[in-house]
């Protein structure tokens, strides 16, 4: 018998299913001005520099400041007997370097070295790795089993074209957590989420103002909040990305802040602007709603024109009912280029910049672009939670990071 949280696995695994199996590259240019480093307000000597992670470190985005904290990488074995991975920048001093749980942490020397942005595991090491033959989905040793649909959420995977697909340890337990300290010189602040006072300015006021804050999200699994390790009661227990950023939103502005997470895995924008769904968002009588839709659409098949015309319904048919309320909608961190078209979702998000150009009280949250970015450094590998089209903890808390990006001065 299949429980209900082993039919929800299977949810997910099979709208996956209907993913186009396309892929294009992408990247943004440009740099961080030149400057005093020490002006960022989370600036850190790093010789003063050392490992923590509470709900500031979670949540405060790095690009304010030259500290990274617990970005994962899986190190692979690619055929020349070094298991090796990617950072995104170059640490200027390693902080720690831990397992999924953040519970275990390496030793450097003894466990991994690092040169520029490559972490090496050592011959002798601890560190968890697969080889480049085990991510196509050969010679993957015992407990892991190819099986679907899945029997067990830790131990069995399925291929999907080229990605290896599961919610179990075969991903998350091989990825590594690295907190390091880096030059600002490196990030492209111009692909960054900033504050805007004139993005969500209604909302802006009532958080300034100590009022109470009504704010919904409505989408798909990502905002949802699958592959968050809280998700499934896992270690570390990270909350999914809108309630990390609602919730310290509350602290920062010591504004009640009540959310309500309307998503659902496996949705499309079909869904999403049927009469049911406008009315359950409008009923919350929301401040602000965050939409993420885009991924589904774009498997099954959706032109960026119906994507659009459906974001336009959900938005218009809540704003009837809401006047004074405000949308983001979220343009998507990319799911996996081998399984996903990256150049047709571009297309989506073009219609979403019409969108706002054109619609008071609309604007966007670009997650894309900054994900694009990352993986011309990194593997996908690196930094989902299914391999195929979920973020995992470090890239929810990329989302928390910019919504609360566009919201707080930091």
């Amino acid at each position: 018998m299949t429980s209900s949280f082993g039919k929800t696995v299977i949810s997910l695994m099979l709208c996956a299913l209907f993913a186009s199996f396309a892929a294009c590259g992408g990247g943004g240019t440009g740099k961080h001005p030149s400057g005093n480093d020490s002006d960022l307000p989370g600036y850190v000597d790093p010789d003063d520099a050392v490992y923590k992670f509470g709900k500031e470190e979670w949540t405060t985005p790095y690009w304010a400041g030259n500290v990274m904290y617990n970005e994962t990488v899986m190190l692979v074995d690619r055929g020349n007997g070094i298991a090796e991975g990617k950072l995104q920048y170059n640490p200027v001093k390693v902080l720690s370097v831990r397992d999924y749980t953040f519970k275990n942490e390496y030793k450097e020397d003894e466990d991994y070295i690092v040169s520029g942005n490559s972490i090496m595991r050592t011959a002798n090491s601890e560190i968890p790795y697969l080889t480049a033959e085990n991510l196509r989905g050969n010679n993957i040793p015992a407990p892991y089993r190819n099986v679907y649909p899945p029997e067990n959420i830790i131990t069995d995977y399925t291929m999907m074209g080229k990605a290896l697909f599961t919610e179990g340890t075969l991903i998350y337990g091989h990825q590594v957590a690295v907190s390091y300290v880096f030059n600002p010189a490196e990030v492209d602040l111009t692909i960054m989420p900033a504050y805007d006072e004139n993005v969500l300015p209604r909302l802006h006021s009532r958080l300034e103002t100590g009022k109470p804050v009504k704010m919904d999200i409505i989408g798909d699994s990502v905002a949802e909040g699958c592959s968050s390790s809280s998700f499934f009661s896992r270690p570390p227990y990270m909350p999914n990305f809108f309630d990390m950023a609602t919730d310290r939103l509350a602290e920062i502005y010591d504004s009640p802040v009540e959310a309500r997470n309307r998503a659902l895995g496996g949705m499309t924008s079909d869904w999403g602007c049927a009469p049911e769904q406008i009315q359950r968002v409008a009923a919350d009588e929301p401040d602000v709603v965050y939409i993420h839709f885009g991924i589904n659409d774009l498997g099954s098949g959706y032109l960026p024109e119906r994507y659009i015309e459906n974001i336009k319904s959900l938005i218009m048919g809540v704003k009837e009912r809401v006047p004074d309320c405000e949308f983001v909608v979220m343009e998507c961190f990319t799911p996996n280029p081998d399984s996903y078209s990256q150049a047709n979702m571009a297309m989506y998000w073009q219609q979403v910049s019409k969108l706002v150009a054109e619609t008071e009280d609309v604007y966007a949250l670009d997650l894309f672009t900054l994900s694009t970015e990352m993986l011309r450094y990194k593997q996908y590998i690196d930094v989902t939670g299914n391999g195929v089209n979920h973020v995992n903890d470090f890239t929810s808390r990329l989302y928390a990071m910019s919504i609360l990006a566009q919201l707080v001065q930091y």
